[in-house]
């Protein structure tokens, strides 16, 4: 593959034309571009450091401690521990710098459910670890799996999530996904050096970049705010593995089991105490709003595999269900006549019938959406929280 070398800098949006000014062929065509230079040159390291936590969301967000006893949510107070497996970590002295509650664990042999022992890493508060795999997207028998592929729109990954029951009596685990998000700013009190923020919300975004005498990002902080947002949307999440390798290409799918409320149940059977039980979690940064929404190809705007299989008609509605709920979040052109495209957009019809206008504009928004995650967004963690079912 020839290199591509972006007319922007990364992390500034070209000046020349807005997004919004743009056609869907030209933001496209900046997506490819953009992560050709994520992957090449590595100028925008996304982060997929993945962690686990135990307790409630509410816990969570009161620094794991309850309102009753004020002590921190331990493992040993519950029925299960959870667990992770693989051979490292990927970027952990960023998130350890912005997240010390997350560690690496505690390494220990346990047997999975088919009886094969292995070496799993339990705790409170876990680093989920991973093995290295990387993509041929740079086209070459040169790759070096040592080193971590960059993120970018096509990405996709398994995270390594376990629960070790602690008895034998079957139970049910509530698992919920949060997708957080970090800029780089220059830090203008200290030689201009990258600083990494999280994106929590726009007040608190400028008052860090402030702190650091960075007023230009203060002053645009509802933008890494959205572009946040669209990252979250952007990212979906679902239970089982498709068919990638099917003889008959049109039949290949991504994915089975889409996760749309972001909170799914785990049953665990009886009799597996002490055995690390697999929660099948995988996630996607799907590269185009046709690999989403359209019900099939027939209309011949597809480019690449969809997430879902065509014939599953359950998945795709909640998916379409989905886009409707969160279309603020996943297309910069969110408006009036949103809802109906996507309902338009998502119909089997012939492709003399096929609202090409409404695609158009739908994958505007969603491109768009794209290019400010590319220009705003630096690093980004998926957050997961296991705790009994209520």
């Amino acid at each position: 593959m020839k290199d591509t070398k972006l007319k922007y800098d990364i992390g500034e949006v070209e000046k020349s034309a807005s997004p919004s000014s743009q056609s869907v062929d030209e933001l496209s065509e900046k997506k490819r571009n953009q992560k050709k230079s994520l992957i090449k040159l590595g100028a925008m390291g996304v982060l997929i450091a993945v962690t686990i936590i135990t307790g409630s969301l509410s816990w969570f967000t009161q620094n794991r401690e309850t309102s009753v006893s004020n002590m921190q949510i331990k493992t040993a107070t519950l029925p299960f521990d959870i667990a992770t497996k693989g051979a490292r970590v990927r970027n952990q002295a960023v998130i350890n710098s912005e997240r010390s509650e997350y560690v690496g664990g505690t390494s220990g042999s346990y047997q999975d459910t088919s009886s094969v022992s292995g070496t799993y890493y339990t705790g409170d508060s876990l680093l989920l670890r991973f093995d290295p795999s990387q993509q041929d997207d740079l086209n070459t028998s040169n790759v070096n799996e040592s080193y971590l592929p960059d993120i970018a729109p096509g990405s996709s990954g398994e995270l390594s999530l376990y629960v070790i029951p602690k008895n034998d009596s079957a139970m049910t685990v509530r698992v919920s996904l949060n997708v957080v998000a970090f800029a780089a700013i220059e830090d203008m009190t200290n030689n201009e050096e990258k600083k990494i923020i999280e994106i929590k919300d726009a007040a608190d975004f400028a008052s860090k970049a402030t702190e650091l005498g960075n007023n230009i990002a203060a002053d645009d902080a509802a933008n890494y705010v959205a572009a946040a947002n669209y990252l979250k949307g952007h990212i979906l999440f679902f239970g089982g593995k498709g068919d990638t390798t099917n003889a008959t290409e049109s039949l290949r799918y991504y994915f089975t089991t889409p996760y749309t409320t972001r909170t799914f149940d785990k049953s665990i059977g009886a009799g597996n105490e002490g055995k690390a039980v697999q929660v099948p979690i995988y996630w996607m940064w799907t590269n185009t709003l046709g690999q989403i929404l359209l019900p099939d190809n027939t209309s011949g705007q597809r480019s690449g595999y969809p997430i879902l299989a065509d014939a599953n008609t359950d998945g795709k509605t909640a998916i379409k269900t989905y886009l409707i709920n969160n279309r603020s979040d996943v297309f910069t052109n969110n408006g009036e006549s949103t809802i109906s495209n996507i309902n338009s957009v998502a119909q089997t019809v012939t492709a003399a019938e096929f609202n090409s206008d409404a695609f158009k504009s739908l994958s505007s928004g969603y491109n768009e959406a794209d290019y400010m995650i590319g220009t705003k967004i630096a690093y980004f963690m998926i957050e997961v929280t296991v705790e009994p079912e209520a």
